[in-house]
């Protein structure tokens, strides 16, 4: 591939995120691909306290760092190195976010393309156990000397990329540089920021118009990969190009799994309304279950069409399927076909056989009674339960809380929180605005992992 110089970082730092904390140490090791042409290491004054469980980890203490350079007076020579490389560390996004912070803090404009060693490693070296630098580094026999700290990281992490170019048969290295390229393709319009700063997990994206109002909500599996998408395609109709020229804002929340991506989704959708989210807006059930009342006062259920103002007792995707329920619910309590309505389509086939016509109908009261029967065991077969998943941090879980038959609440939560008392630990922010697809996911995605699962109320869905 054609040679380019690397820069290979490592920083050390006083918390996770780079809004609210402090690079403490930086590593940087200039490389042509196959040798070390310059190199720059320096502890950081973060100008705030370091954290004692970091203290413990790193080794760096306040005492250390308390005359050392702030990052202002090292800006210049950090910048001079970084510039026009491409920036590859492990867990890349890390440390781009504190580098891009504090060189835009001090009056750089600077961007780069990046290179993580983590996902290299994971296409170009399949199926190790872990992927961590510590736990990676002993798979490939690398040596680290000073791990935590900012310099043997950064070497260890450049002899690590040096494999992974010398082992790419596949050319995964400049496929991912190549792509990085398109990003420089990136509308004008959206500052560029709102790209820098999109994360590769999984969650919700949003785009909005010069008045900050949302305009388009989607989900992703890697939000920055999708975003990306957007802006890059050949498709540029009419439509798209209005579409495009329209975002002037970027934002995403992290979600931790796909599910509460779809969930979060569905619920920004149905309470936002985004001009240009079309697709969600008409999911909706296809058909319903009715009770009613004939002219000689006979109890009827009936299968119908969903429409605007209806509003069965029980929902189904499918014709096929509302008809075995109904036949179903029908032999329980001792319904009378003739007095049930199967839902008719010319195209498909004939309605279940019904009992012989000239058999005379029940008793009126004893039959309304058993139909009576059906639909209270209908409205009254309710379950709550709650989904616990990863989080988008390692001390928290993801919930998904669902309450007597449909998705009431999504959100986060400490691991330490008892999930039997989560009535207690529900907030406004947590409630969402649940419809049939997004009771279904939850619906679906507690049959297939039931482990994930605490049953508040009802049987698991499996038995029901």
């Amino acid at each position: 591939m054609k040679t380019s110089h690397y820069a290979i970082v490592d920083i050390e730092t006083t918390g996770g995120f780079a809004a609210a904390n402090q690079i403490t140490e930086i590593a940087i090791l200039i490389s042509d691909g196959s040798q070390v042409i310059e190199e720059f290491s320096t502890l950081i004054n973060p100008q705030q306290p370091i954290p004692f469980h970091i203290q413990t980890l790193t080794g760096i203490t306040d005492d250390m760092v308390e005359n050392a350079p702030v990052f202002r007076e090292v800006a210049e020579r950090i910048f001079q190195l970084l510039d026009g490389k491409i920036f590859v560390a492990h867990n890349v996004h890390f440390d781009y976010s504190f580098v891009l912070a504090s060189l835009k803090d001090a009056g750089y404009n600077w961007k780069a393309n990046k290179l993580c060693t983590v996902r290299l490693s994971r296409k170009i070296f399949p199926n190790l156990g872990s992927y961590s630098l510590g736990r990676l580094c002993k798979s490939l026999s690398i040596a680290i000397q000073d791990r935590h700290r900012a310099y043997g990281d950064a070497a260890a992490t450049l002899t690590l990329f040096h494999q992974l170019l010398a082992a790419d048969s596949e050319q995964f290295i400049l496929q991912a540089v190549q792509a990085k390229a398109k990003e420089q393709r990136l509308p004008t319009h959206i500052p560029r920021e709102d790209f820098d700063r999109l994360p590769d997990s999984t969650g919700v994206y949003l785009f909005k118009n010069a008045s900050g109002k949302i305009i388009y909500v989607g989900k992703a599996v890697n939000i920055r990969k999708r975003v990306i998408s957007h802006f890059t395609g050949n498709n540029m109709g009419q439509r798209r190009q209005k579409f495009v020229n329209e975002i002037c804002a970027i934002d995403f929340e992290e979600t931790g799994t796909e599910l509460m991506a779809f969930l979060k989704e569905c619920h920004l959708i149905k309470k936002i309304w985004p001009a240009y989210n079309s697709a969600l807006k008409k999911f909706e059930p296809k058909y319903g279950l009715l009770d009613y009342e004939d002219v000689n006062g006979y109890l009827r259920l009936s299968i119908c069409q969903v429409r605007k103002h209806v509003q069965p007792t029980f929902y189904f995707n499918t014709v096929h399927e509302s008809t075995v329920f109904l036949l179903k619910l029908a032999n329980d309590f001792e319904l009378d076909l003739r007095l049930c309505s199967f839902f008719s389509n010319p195209a498909l086939p004939k309605e279940p056989k019904m009992q012989n016509p000239s058999t005379e109908l029940p008793d009126q009261a004893t039959y309304n009674a058993r139909v009576t029967a059906a639909i209270e065991a209908l409205l009254g077969h309710k379950r709550s339960f709650v989904i616990l998943d990863r989080g988008r941090r390692e001390d928290e879980y993801s919930f998904v809380y669902y309450r007597e038959n449909k998705v009431y609440a999504i959100g986060f939560m400490d691991r330490e929180t008892a999930v039997e008392n989560i009535e207690d630990y529900i907030e406004q922010e947590h409630k969402v605005l649940s419809n049939f697809y997004m009771n279904n996911l939850a619906e679906s995605y507690a049959q297939k992992h039931p482990r994930k699962v605490i049953y508040l109320q009802g049987q698991p869905l499996e038995e029901a």
